[in-house]
């Protein structure tokens, strides 16, 4: 069969793809991967068939410009700083509410989403749909361009979440309030927006262009988010971090333990900076009796005036390789370290950068004893985050609970193992 994989131009939420797309086209299945011409270069890296569609994005610039237009939005007046606080879980009672999550999806249905899946984005992935003719479409779970073109051609689709399904989660508290109003006194901004795009192609708007036929979920059980009714599929997380190579001092015996400190790429990608500071960062490690591995760039390490002598710096290494020698790891709660760190078992610290799930990982984190987390980013002091870090390296039970995560993780199907229920599925959704 022919299999459609797209994403919106983050390299971040790609890596979550590469290796289900790696097994289906290793079981003999025509692979082709769609984003915005900023991403397709780095696509044909991965040994996979890349197509440009749409415009570039240049994502921290598009997204900057939906930071200032937030604040022009009355429908989130209550929560100015909404979009680096999009915490949809609907775990707080303030945001059960249909008002709350109304307002919500007006503002990524207005701003974030036609940011994403531009109308040039959908008409030439529509195009291409319709000339290639996919059997499947899998879709980043923000990329709604891919739920529309398989729906216009007729492709059976479904998602492949990055994080926790915060939308499919939220989606349904927000129809269970709507459905319970009169028709004159609700609406529904994502159906509404979804409905247009779709009216322009002749199709129509069903509750499966938001959450596909399907939705494969890479996270262990206990932190999935109830969806019911939703038909799911398990697949395990396999690391992808793109073309490297092992430095030699990966493989020299450790003399104390080894830290990694990184803060990804999905806060520059998307906010066109970090949010914590690198300098607060570097002084809450300093005195640590540990070995520091902190991945940060020449431009991160820029505004920092003296790096500790128990830091090694690197641009880049990749996680899958460094982390099994870690005895922690310090990051910003973006979704490729997570569910590392995860994988490998090892504690975690989140200093968040507040998008999308990182609220909802770090009350994981806390709850299931396999991690702190900063609780104000914008406060914190170097003081308080070597605390933690002391903590999490001298109490044993950190490492224990996070080896439990580690088995169940390696429990689920690897992506090879799924691909006769994508067979099934497609056969039956087609």
């Amino acid at each position: 069969m022919r299999v459609l994989f797209t994403t919106f131009a983050a390299k971040s939420h790609l890596h979550i793809q590469i290796p289900l797309a790696w097994a289906l086209r290793s079981a003999g299945h025509d692979v082709c991967v769609t984003s915005q011409p900023d991403l397709v270069e780095y696509i044909s890296h991965t040994g996979l068939t890349a197509v440009g569609v749409g415009e570039r994005l240049d994502l921290d610039v598009q997204m900057s410009g939906v930071n200032r237009r937030r604040n022009d939005s009355e429908e989130v007046a209550d929560d100015p700083d909404f979009l680096t606080h999009a915490d949809l879980s609907g775990l707080r009672p303030e945001r059960r509410t249909y008002g709350y999550l109304r307002n919500a999806f007006e503002l990524m249905a207005t701003h974030v989403y036609p940011t994403l899946s531009s109308a040039s984005t959908v008409a030439d992935l529509v195009g291409f749909a319709q000339r290639w003719k996919p059997d499947l479409v899998v879709w980043d779970t923000h990329t709604f361009a891919g739920a529309v073109a398989a729906t216009v051609t007729g492709a059976a689709h479904a998602r492949l979440l990055f994080g926790a399904d915060l939308l499919g989660h939220s989606r349904q508290l927000f129809r269970q309030e709507h459905d319970r109003l009169p028709a004159d006194e609700r609406s529904d901004p994502l159906a509404e927006w979804l409905g247009e795009v779709l009216d322009g192609y002749g199709g129509h708007f069903t509750e499966d262009v938001v959450t596909g036929h399907w939705t494969m979920d890479g996270l262990p059980a206990a932190m999935r988010l109830p969806v019911p009714g939703q038909h799911h599929v398990p697949v395990r997380f396999v690391p992808y971090n793109g073309p490297s190579v092992l430095p030699d001092w990966l493989a020299e015996p450790l003399e104390r333990p080894r830290v990694c400190l990184t803060l990804g790429s999905s806060g520059r990608e998307v906010l066109g900076a970090d949010r914590a500071s690198v300098t607060d960062l570097l002084e809450a490690v300093a005195d640590v009796d540990a070995e520091v591995v902190a991945t940060l760039s020449a431009a991160q390490l820029s505004e920092s005036p003296k790096v500790p002598d128990n830091v090694r710096v690197v641009d880049f290494v990749p996680l899958d390789a460094l982390l099994p020698s870690c005895s922690a790891v310090i990051h910003q709660g973006g979704a490729g370290t997570f569910q590392n760190a995860q994988l490998h078992g090892v504690p975690q610290i989140i200093v968040p950068d507040l998008l999308w799930d990182s609220a909802y990982k770090m009350r994981h984190l806390r709850s299931t004893g396999t991690g702190l987390a900063v609780a104000d980013v914008d406060r914190f002091t170097a003081a308080q985050l070597r605390d933690m870090l002391v903590h999490v390296l001298e109490d044993p039970s950190f490492a224990r609970n996070a080896a439990g995560v580690r088995r169940e993780m390696l429990g689920m199907p690897a992506p090879r193992d799924i691909v006769p229920v994508l067979e099934r599925l497609t056969a039956e959704y087609r």
